[in-house]
């Protein structure tokens, strides 16, 4: 019976943004992700269907005959890089529960592939670089977010890497099946080859949903690939723009029972990317004008128009608090609008002691961006709650959510969700827990990039990108970087990266 160790340390970072991360955020509950997990409780995850890897190799583990050894498993919402000291102490337990559980046969690994620690170093090549030192050349296998930058040493480290195929991320469990399946090839004693490319160009993060094209054919085309006989794994990752790095970017992963397979099949994915580059570009509008086009569709359709306010995505390293977006829903007189997650705890505590019905002058949001004010105005308090929540959507289904303090809060007739931990909008959980039903609202605005699209897509009537600042940039062209790779496309077609120093 192979013994195979399960762990797994997640986390996004946005090496622009001022949002810190610290130990706490890794130790306990914080947005989408629970409290770090130690021993028994990863085996909480093999309980149920959870829309992470760690779930789905456990729930396959025993097809497969294999002993699971656990180890440590935490993450933390996205933001800027965690501290040397950070990282080093969660490296730390990861390394003391591994050599307490050895020998293993094999090591399976639930990473995101964009983390970034101390003064910007990568995180998933020192976490790949510790453990190999310490299990020498067993079967090393990792479940990488599809939002990955990855060094070319991380793809040398591990025996293999395989991502996520959907955005929004709804196959978590499936991708840990499908990490558990290769595991099992690996450690029956399967030939394995494998081929990385990097593509030349970067994609906007409003190009890479799965939904749409150009990125749903590209994954249509990874499930071809795949199927042909000798494949054994094909992985395309989007990238993380927002990550001053030199291997940001999107890569490709193939792995086969031969090495020209593997070869072929790398080189036919990047060349079927290459044929619709053009296609990844921008495509966001002005505050202004996006709130004008929502109330005019609004006023066409029975169900609701969303907003999504790409930029102060807290699921990308923003602060989540920016109010550039109700400011104009408010002046401009949107009916039945709806707006969340603002992060603002203060605004939260304040109405949750105020109580419901009450009427109270509120300064909301525009605490973290620089130059940028709250908007302060007469609120009315409809509804609070503190605790957990039972998600609903694809996303965090089943899984209780706590945001700490929430209140829903009304302005004019725009509706204002503040909560006390940040987290992006992608749930309708989040807005029905403090009394919002976002399919009676004419405007949805979501503080989310695309995660959104998997519960509130389908009730729709139309979707409209917003331009507005926050610690996000969409467009990779104006994003500051300095250690990017000499060469790559800032976006489709678009220009080229030259270190300006």
């Amino acid at each position: 019976m192979p013994r195979i160790g399960i762990g797994g340390i997640i986390h996004e970072t946005n090496t622009f943004s001022k949002i810190p991360v610290t130990l706490k955020h890794f130790l306990e509950p914080d947005g989408f992700y629970p409290e770090m997990r130690q021993g028994d409780e990863i085996f909480k995850f093999g309980l149920g269907k959870y829309n992470f890897a760690t779930s789905g190799f456990l729930a396959d583990a025993p097809a497969y005959g294999f002993e699971m050894a656990s180890l440590m498993w935490c993450g933390a919402e996205p933001s800027a890089p965690a501290s040397q000291e950070t990282f080093e102490t969660l490296l730390g337990i990861l390394i003391d529960t591994l050599k307490k559980n050895l020998p293993l046969d094999g090591l399976f690994l639930d990473l995101h592939g964009a983390m970034v620690y101390g003064d910007l170093q990568d995180g998933q090549t020192e976490i790949l670089r510790q453990v190999r030192k310490i299990v020498g050349q067993i079967p090393l296998v990792a479940s990488l977010d599809l939002h990955g930058n990855v060094d070319p040493e991380s793809f040398d480290l591990a025996t293999a890497l395989i991502g996520y195929r959907t955005y929004p991320h709804v196959d978590g469990f499936e991708n840990g099946l499908r990490c558990a399946a290769l595991m099992a090839h690996l450690v029956n004693g399967g030939k394995c080859f494998r081929a990385f490319r990097q593509s030349p160009f970067l994609m906007p993060s409003t190009t890479q949903p799965t939904t749409r094209d150009p990125a749903q054919a590209v994954y249509k085309y990874v499930e071809e690939l795949e199927a042909k006989e000798g494949v054994l794994s094909v992985t395309m990752m989007e990238g993380f723009p927002p990550c001053d790095l030199p291997h940001t970017g999107p890569s490709i992963f193939a792995y086969a029972e031969t090495q020209d397979l593997a070869e072929e099949t790398a080189n036919r994915l990047l060349d079927f990317i290459l044929e619709r580059e053009d296609q990844f570009s921008t495509d966001l509008l002005p505050c202004d004008q996006a709130v004008a086009k929502a109330i005019q569709l609004a006023a066409q359709s029975d169900k609701p128009v969303l907003m999504a306010d790409i930029q102060d995505n807290a699921g990308g390293g923003s602060p989540s608090d920016s109010t550039w977006l109700l400011e104009k829903l408010v002046k401009q007189g949107a009916k039945k609008a709806a707006i969340g997650l603002i992060h603002d705890p203060e605004a939260a505590a304040r109405a949750f002691a105020a109580g419901e019905g009450a009427v109270i002058e509120l300064s909301v949001g525009g605490h973290a961006l620089r130059g940028h004010t709250p908007y302060t105005a007469s609120y009315k308090v409809i509804k609070v709650h503190d605790g957990e929540f039972t998600g609903t959507g694809p996303m965090v289904k089943d899984r209780q959510l706590n945001l700490g303090k929430m209140a829903h809060l009304l302005v004019d007739d725009v509706h204002v969700v503040v909560s006390t931990v940040r987290m992006q909008a992608l749930d309708q959980s989040q807005f029905r827990v403090v009394g919002i039903d976002p399919e009676k609202m004419g405007i949805m605005a979501l503080k989310s990039a695309n995660h959104y699209r998997a519960h509130f897509g389908p009730i729709s009537s139309a979707i409209i990108n917003v331009e507005a600042p926050s610690a996000i940039i969409e467009d990779p062209s104006k994003i500051p970087y300095t250690r990017l790779r000499a060469g790559v496309r800032l976006k489709g077609l678009g220009p080229e990266f030259h270190c300006p120093h």
